[in-house]
């Protein structure tokens, strides 16, 4: 038989040798006209190997016979074959066109092997080079396609957005309507308003070119424009039931004229989820109908539909009380996804992570199943139900990071933080009703602040890198922060320029400092142990969750020797118990009536956040570590009212501070930190901006503070951001006495410029504390998982131990006398803490009436480190010293004598 398959192929080859003479048409690209006739490797190497010097056949042969093994499905020969025909095309400088896309292929066959690094390396040496225009479109958005598959989908959409347009500019319709519709796939899973818009603009263009076309118009890609258009109208943000209805019956419409089973398991599949989501009887239909189609497709497509549709069944049947059937289905779904046995109980490990696809799919899948876990738990109360949601968030947790952790892009990396920040809710009802301190605390602490960390961990290992690298890294991150900031539409080819640059030049150091990435990525959260053992003996940590969704709050109270955990139940008017309470504080209080409102609101809020007698005694007499997450990451605790009939606020009795995280805080604390200035206070009193009002009051503030310890102020034109940028890393402590602002950029306003919020991200200060004696300096948006995006985070990136900042718009007047007794307190060797808290206390003895509203004297918190900037001086090292120079001296005067 294979003498035969020779002699038959040496015939083939007759004729092949005078095609190959006419030109480069014996490249056959169509899969369905490709030879069937099977060939080992062997047979194909020694066939390849008797042309010898005959190079242009040996050429169209590898590449004829990569193509054989991919119909094979022999993804490892396909690239073998593939790459020996680049490698030839390359050194004979042969098919030039063959040998750009050759490079494409091999992309391709390593994106269905699932390496996807490797894909997207070989497609970027499509885009380089500048043979074969349409191959630089397709392979931009092939990356687009490889990057969401990755997760990482911000930056897919950038790629695909690149790659789409150039295909329309040379008119490659065809290929720009395939690509449009994928890159409406990753506009639907980032599920931003932004991007549905986004997606159904390009939709829409792409059915504009199908209707003007005739010769397209016949193409299959219109049932996948229905369906996909259908999913962005589906979309919470967007949503449109009977646009997504006309959209999805259109869709399934042309899959039944076709017999197109993939249009026709995605839009039956669509239309369940659809009807199920509006409680209509023919959801459960529809969904069965998707899954007995999905079951003709090819394992990829199969994979990914039938997981979602198994999602979908899962949560009707929840819908339905069925939690049996809803659990069920919901396990199919995961394990579909990860390509194991539906109805098995193979453990889901981290090396299945790289076969996952549709991501967020199967993070909705987690969530599913921690919905259903939870309601079980509450029918049955048995305990099992609990400790598979603890499973199940874990394996949650391990896949969102092994999906993120490579990502250098800000947006995808909240974009997973915000979808594991649900997960999280259910993992800490479990570990609550389990009764385990120490894995509530590890849950929340994964819930606080993880990328700042991450963040801060990335900067103090890049300074063991050589200096050349960390300033080109420096510079990548300067420009693309600098460009991302004027939010320009002009400037997107710039930023995508950039941004592919910066990728290129991190997989460069990547092979040489493999280290470095492995230990940026190195992010555990600190165990309750090491919490207490941390603490003094004078101190609690007060660890909050809210659990908006369903409306719980959950407190975790730790001391040196002591943790207690509650759980309280949050009425509907939470939130705007909190805003009033805020309204309350950020202004004058100067009515009798608005006392007694803030009286009692401020109360109520207090019996929320310290609901038992255990709770309230647990605080007796100790200094407070606060950590919240949601709406109270922008209140004072300090201005609480523990007093139901009267008043009497809580830093009465404590010193409070704040921190992201406990995690954050220990691993912030450790980072070494050196300097050799002792102050530099910044007040421009007056600015070049006329919107921005004098300053008058800090003129004053910052000499109290230089009568007090030695300062180095830079006041009026001298107050200018270069030189707080030239000379803010040397300092022990920087204060800054000026406007701020809380927009989406948050920005610190000097006399004649302004300094942002991202500008800090490259920044590198050392100092003990930052004083931000401005305006609404740690407001800033919340985003789930992290926290406030304010100044004073931007000033923890750079390098800070502590930082002050205010919560509203301050009183310049009060905070100069608060200042300027802080100082004092502080000089006198005070813990930062108590330095604070006290002046705020000298400040309520010294002031009646409105002037002890908490509008003048509670908008600044300390957050971070707590102990002093000035250490007492250790005098019993003194003294042993002395003693035991003394004795020596003594020794040898008895000596001589």
């Amino acid at each position: 038989m294979r003498i035969i398959r020779v002699f038959v192929y040496f015939l083939t080859m007759s004729y092949l040798s005078l095609t190959t003479l006419i030109g480069q048409n014996s490249f056959n690209y169509n899969l369905n006209t490709t030879s069937d006739i099977f060939y080992s490797q062997e047979e194909a190497d020694s066939i390849l190997n008797s042309f010898n010097s005959e190079v242009n056949k040996k050429v169209i042969e590898a590449f004829n016979f990569s193509r054989r093994f991919y119909k094979k499905n022999n993804l490892a020969s396909a690239i073998k074959y593939a790459k020996l025909q680049n490698q030839l095309s390359k050194e004979f400088n042969l098919y030039p066109k063959h040998y750009h896309n050759s490079y494409y292929l091999i992309g391709k066959y390593f994106m269905q092997k699932n390496e996807l690094d490797s894909a997207i390396i070989y497609f970027n040496k499509a885009v380089n080079l500048n043979i074969y225009p349409k191959k630089i479109g397709q392979s931009l958005c092939q990356i687009g396609n490889c990057y969401r598959m990755k997760g990482e989908l911000h930056k897919s959409a950038n790629f695909y957005i690149k790659g789409v347009d150039l295909l329309f500019k040379q008119g490659q319709f065809y290929a720009m309507i395939s690509n449009a519709l994928n890159f409406s796939v990753t506009c639907n899973q980032i599920k931003t308003k932004e991007h549905a818009l986004l997606g159904i603009r390009y939709l829409e263009k792409c059915d504009s070119i199908l209707k003007t076309n005739t010769n397209l118009s016949n193409i299959n890609e219109k049932s996948y424009l229905f369906n996909n258009l259908g999913n962005l109208y589906f979309l919470k943000e967007n949503y449109s039931y009977e646009k997504a209805r006309q959209n999805y019956l259109k869709a399934l419409k042309i899959g039944l004229q076709k017999d197109d089973h993939y249009s026709l398991a995605v839009s039956c599949g669509n239309l369940g989820e659809l009807y199920l989501n509006e409680d209509r009887d023919s959801s459960l239909y529809y969904l069965n109908k998707g899954l007995f189609y999905s079951n003709n497709l090819t394992n990829y497509d199969k994979k990914a539909i039938k997981s979602d549709i198994y999602r979908v069944i899962s949560e009707y049947y929840s819908k339905n009380k069925n939690l049996k059937l809803s659990l069920e289905n919901i396990n199919y779904s995961i394990n579909t996804s990860f390509e194991i046995p539906i109805e098995g109980s193979t453990q889901i490990k981290p090396n299945l992570f790289k076969n996952a696809i549709s991501r967020r799919n199967i993070v909705l899948a987690f969530e599913g199943k921690l919905n259903i876990l939870n309601y079980l738990y509450k029918k049955t109360q048995k305990k099992e139900y609990l400790e598979e949601s603890i499973n199940t968030v874990n394996l949650s947790d391990a896949f969102i990071n092994y999906t993120i952790q490579n990502s250098t892009e800000s947006n995808t990396k909240f974009l997973w933080r915000d979808d594991v920040s649900q997960i999280y809710n259910y993992g800490v009802s479990a570990a609550y009703y389990l009764g385990d301190s120490e894995l509530i605390h590890s849950i929340i602490e994964k819930n606080k602040a993880f990328l700042l960390t991450q963040s801060i961990k990335e900067n103090n290992t890049q300074l063991n890198l050589p200096y050349e690298v960390k300033t080109q890294l420096k510079k990548y991150k300067e420009s693309i922060l600098e460009l991302e900031s004027k939010s320009n539409q002009s400037l997107k080819d710039s930023i995508f320029e950039i941004k592919l640059s910066y990728d290129r030049f991190q997989d460069s150091i990547k092979k040489i400092y493999p280290k470095y990435f492995a230990k940026r990525n190195d992010i555990q959260p600190i165990s309750l142990k090491e919490v207490k053992n941390n603490l003094s003996n004078n101190s609690v940590l007060l660890s909050y969750h809210i659990d908006a969704q369903n409306n719980n709050l959950y407190g975790l109270f730790s001391s040196k020797d002591q943790t207690i955990h509650f759980k309280t139940d949050l009425t509907n008017n939470f939130k705007t118990l909190v805003s009033n309470y805020k309204k309350l504080i950020s202004k004058p209080l100067l009515k009798k009536s608005q006392f007694q409102e803030f009286y009692t609101i401020s109360n109520t809020l207090y019996q929320k956040l310290f609901p038992t007698k255990e709770s309230k005694e647990f605080i007796k007499n100790k200094d407070l570590i606060i950590l919240s997450n949601d709406i109270l990451q922008n209140i004072p605790f300090e201005s609480l009212n523990i007093q139901k009939n009267s008043l009497k606020y809580l830093i009465e009795d404590h010193n409070i501070s704040y921190a992201y995280s406990a995690s954050f805080l220990d691993f912030n604390n450790s980072l070494e930190r050196t300097t050799s200035k002792n102050i530099a206070a910044f007040a421009p009193i007056s600015f070049e901006n006329s919107n921005l009002k004098f300053l008058d009051a800090t003129s004053s503030e910052i000499e109290a503070i230089d009568n007090e310890i030695s300062t180095d102020i830079f006041t009026q034109t001298n107050a200018t951001k270069n030189n707080f940028l030239n000379t803010s890393g040397d300092y022990k402590i920087l204060h800054l006495a000026t406007h701020a602002t809380s927009s989406n950029n948050p920005a610190i306003y000097f006399s004649k410029d302004t300094l942002k919020l991202h500008e800090l991200y490259t920044h590198k200060t050392n100092a003990d504390l930052v004083v931000l004696s401005a305006c609404e300096s740690n407001l800033g948006e919340i985003k789930k998982g992290e926290g406030v995006f304010s100044l004073s985070r931007g000033f923890f990136y750079s390098g800070t131990k502590s930082v002050i900042s205010s919560l509203w718009n301050v009183n310049d007047v009060s905070t100069a006398d608060i200042m300027k007794n802080f100082y004092e307190n502080l000089n006198n060797h005070q813990s930062k803490s108590e330095a604070l808290n006290s002046a705020k206390r000298t400040y309520l003895k010294e002031h009646s009436l409105s002037e002890k509203s908490p509008y003048y004297w509670a908008s600044f918190v300390l957050i971070g480190d707590t102990s002093p900037t000035y250490p007492s001086p250790n005098y019993l090292i003194y003294i042993l010293s002395f003693i035991g120079l003394f004795s020596i001296i003594l020794f040898f005067f008895k000596k001589r004598g």
